[in-house]
């Protein structure tokens, strides 16, 4: 038995740690998509800057 769990417990645990990285990327990237969400959001809401000029667009 002892033979069996021993040979068994290396793939646990380099897919336990898979799965784990995984779910850390996971959740990096959700926390930086709402970190962009509230940066436009603030920007939104903040007044215009008058002294800034406006970015030229491609199509001019």
């Amino acid at each position: 038995m002892y033979e069996i769990v021993a040979a068994l417990a290396p793939p646990v645990v380099v897919g336990g740690a898979f799965i784990v990285g995984v779910v850390h990327l996971v959740r990096a990237e959700g926390r930086a998509k709402a970190a962009e969400a509230r940066a436009a959001r603030e920007r939104a809401a903040a007044p215009p800057d008058r002294e800034r000029q406006p970015e030229p667009r491609a199509d001019e």
